[in-house]
């Protein structure tokens, strides 16, 4: 193992962080809040702690698989690290670190869950800072890194493949760091279109870039208490919704659409059965609010359906209603949907729709050759095959993916939370979606958890963001080194 290349591009990660937090620190000044030295402290620390191992460490070799997924493990757990020190050093949640940590941890995973009492207190610079945590993870802080930074272009793809989410990497060009330039690019300009969409609805620049980074990211941070639900406007939502549609969808097919190439959307069976699992979800949802009497009418029924169908759909966990007041069959589907997830190199977190159908393809395949013992059957999704070792990872993390929710669930349960806090909130930090039920509702927040209760969940969040096997082989090798000193 490759110890001192794994902490020198650590210490590369955490100056890309540190050069990130100087854009909060802008807002700051500009809005003239007292967080600027707060968030100077965090930068400077950041900026020192990078330089030490850059500046010191020689390194040669080239990356091997389990370093390309120690190096992803490891840089995400110190970019929560360091990038909680604006909160810690402004004292957001007091002295208590690991809140800092959590809140952090859950920006950069996308998930959105938080531990801010009252959100609207906070000054522009932090509140930004929160947001932006979210924009840089949601593309990956590690793509960002192999984007900007040629030198790591021989090894780059084990990087490349321990962080994009699913079961394939599509790559958009045959070099990896091209790959990552383009996909940062098309998330770039969608960033562009979203802010400026809603700006024309009315919003502060501040407020459509913080909302712009949840959306797209599909976290779900808000600069209101009452997240999207605050603004009361269906303009707003719509813009939201289109952009968290977009989100849940692999940036790979992004790409073919700027290309002109609207038939490698069209034709993609992962789109197909996504926009068909949203478009019924969303009916079911508004026909049961609808006949319960939830809104005064359909079509109200169908906005906030339409809305939170897609807002956990994708795992982004933004607010238009409080959904703990729907009836129980609406609420149902909510759970289900959030074990889905989005696409495969989304944004989105969950599952995946593309293992979904690959596990049902498998068992469907399974019943075909009991009745038909000597034939062989490939599994095909379109026109393009699986191998076996792609079959056999799917099953894999799906079992890992419910051991570890049944676990959490068990350990909340005997942390003395009831069961459906413990059952939601495993699922709502493991899925990466923030927003649960019970306790952990629409309106609520996890600020009620012990400090030993959020640790668990940031690992939730963290297995759930890497897609487990990452901080598997981070946790395997740790133990290695241990075993064998």
């Amino acid at each position: 193992m490759n110890w001192k290349l794994i902490i020198k591009i650590q210490g590369i990660i955490l100056l890309i962080l540190s050069f990130s937090m100087t854009v909060p620190l802008v807002f700051s000044l500009w809005y003239g809040s007292d967080d600027k030295t707060a968030i100077t402290a965090g930068i400077l620390l950041t900026a020192v702690a990078g330089l030490l191992p850059v500046l010191f460490l020689k390194t040669d070799g080239e990356l091997r698989a389990k370093e390309g997924f120690v190096i992803v493990s490891m840089g995400w757990i110190f970019a929560a690290l360091f990038g909680a020190l604006p909160f810690f050093f402004y004292g957001v949640f007091g002295n208590n670190y690991i809140d800092c940590f959590f809140e952090t941890m859950s920006g950069f995973t996308t998930t959105g869950a938080t531990v801010l009492k009252d959100i609207e207190s906070l000054p522009q610079g932090i509140l930004f800072w929160r947001s932006m945590t979210h924009w840089l993870g949601g593309m990956g802080i590690i793509m960002l890194t192999i984007a900007i930074l040629p030198i790591l272009g021989l090894s780059s793809y084990q990087l490349y493949r321990a962080e994009v989410p699913g079961p394939t990497k599509d790559r958009i060009s045959p070099r990896i760091k091209d790959t990552a330039k383009i996909l940062w690019l098309i998330y770039f300009g969608m960033t562009v279109l979203q802010t400026v969409l809603l700006i024309l609805g009315g919003l502060s620049l501040f407020d459509s870039l913080c909302h712009t980074f949840g959306t797209l990211a599909t976290g779900g941070f808000s600069t209101q208490n009452a997240s999207i639900a605050g603004y009361g406007s269906l303009y707003i939502e719509i813009v939201i919704m289109a952009f968290m549609y977009l989100a849940g969808i692999n940036f790979a097919l992004h790409f073919h659409l700027v290309r002109g190439k609207i038939g490698e959307l069209l034709s993609n069976r992962e789109w197909q059965f996504y926009t068909a699992i949203l478009a019924l979800s969303v009916i079911v949802v508004s026909l049961n609010l609808y006949a319960k009497d939830i809104y005064a009418g359909f079509w109200i029924s169908l906005r906030y359906a339409g809305f939170q169908v897609l807002s956990i759909t994708t795992t982004t966990g933004f607010v238009s209603a409080d959904f703990e007041l729907w009836p129980y069959f609406s609420k149902y589907i909510l759970v289900l949907l959030m074990f889905l997830g989005g696409c495969s190199g989304s944004t989105g977190g969950g599952i995946k729709q593309i293992r979904i159908m690959i596990l049902f393809k498998t068992a469907y395949n399974e019943i075909k050759k009991l009745a038909h013992p000597k034939s062989f059957f490939s599994l095909k999704i379109g026109s393009y095959p699986f191998p076996e070792t792609v079959i056999r990872n799917v099953a894999g993390f799906f079992v890992l993916f419910i051991f570890f929710f049944f676990l959490s669930t068990l350990l909340l349960s005997l942390m003395g939370y009831d069961m459906i806090t413990a059952f939601s909130a495993s699922i709502a930090t493991l899925g990466n979606i923030g927003p649960g039920l019970s306790m952990v509702g629409a309106t609520e927040n996890y600020a009620f958890f012990d400090n030993a209760s959020k640790l668990l969940l940031c690992f939730n969040m963290l297995l759930g963001r890497l897609e487990i096997y990452s901080v598997l082989i981070l946790l395997y090798t740790v133990s290695g080194l241990k075993s064998s000193s």
